[in-house]
């Protein structure tokens, strides 16, 4: 399988865009930024940030610019100011994630088998608003973070199609134990693998502490296999992102995987396992 190169959109420009036609259509109605404030119901100043690119575009604003000057397309909710829109939201999204995640997350969607190994954290397809939110950088702008948490809580919907993946999550015991987001967020986050644990499409399995295995120690990775296309293997370590399509270390990489597997709890032993953290948090 070839990873294509990925070209980000400009948010900077997109933005710019969406400003020059506000104004171009604004100008060419007649229309003082206070008569327009007054139609939308709003702030002459809101008017003046949004054609100065200094205020965040919502889509109800899209909507809103749509709806008022009957852009093309507005009608079926796809007008000028929305199609910027989900252009700006798409190259926001490619800001925010790691180098070489949004290729991972395109095969990621039309997976046949997921098979992922977490050693330091609960992996982003089993995670909970809050958690996610716990482990963003706190020096990042609460847009950036929130964004991140969306595209998150987006990837999850994989596990609900009406077809899923197989999906094959071991999670080393750590994850449980390391406090993200504190008592409350932890408590919340086993009860949902622990429901995730006894569905019938997800196999959710512990590695306790006590067992030194040594495919564990190498950090967590995961793999995804495709009906015609080569496998492919993920794997992040701090800011480092890697999409490996090389054979002979995705082989050794699902060899490790089986390996893992083998040695973690069943799955009833995970669950009482998962309970039994959960009663520390409570």
């Amino acid at each position: 399988m070839s990873i294509p190169q990925q070209y980000d959109t400009d948010i900077d420009a997109l933005r710019v865009h969406f400003s020059r036609e506000l104004r171009r259509l604004r100008e060419q109605a007649s229309l003082s930024r206070n008569r327009l404030a007054a139609a939308l119901g709003c702030s002459p100043q809101w008017i003046y940030k949004l054609e100065k690119t200094d205020k965040t575009v919502s889509e109800q604003v899209a909507f809103d610019l749509d709806t008022y000057f009957k852009t093309e397309g507005w009608e079926k909710d796809d007008g000028l100011f929305h199609r910027i829109y989900e252009d700006l939201r798409r190259a926001g999204r490619r800001r925010v994630l790691r180098p070489c995640f949004e290729q991972y997350a395109a095969y990621e969607s039309r997976a046949r088998s997921v098979r992922c190994f977490a050693a330091q954290v609960v992996p982003g397809l089993l995670q909970i608003e809050d958690y996610a939110r716990s482990i963003m950088d706190p020096s990042e702008p609460p847009e950036i973070r929130e964004s991140r948490v969306a595209a998150r809580m987006e990837r999850q919907a994989l596990l609900a199609r009406e077809k899923p993946p197989m999906a094959m999550f071991v999670l080393d015991e750590s994850v449980l134990r390391r406090p993200v987001g504190g008592p409350r967020v932890m408590v919340e986050q086993i009860d949902h693998l622990i429901g995730l644990a006894r569905s019938p499409h997800v196999q959710l399995l512990i590695m306790p502490l006590d067992r030194v295995t040594p495919a564990a120690l190498t950090g967590g990775f995961i793999l995804l296999s495709f009906e015609r296309d080569e496998d492919l293997m993920y794997a992040e370590s701090g800011t480092i992102s890697l999409l490996e399509e090389d054979k002979e270390q995705i082989f050794t990489a699902g060899i490790h995987f089986d390996t893992i597997m083998g040695e973690a709890l069943s799955r009833a032993e995970s669950v009482e396992l998962m309970s039994r953290v959960r009663e520390v948090y409570l």
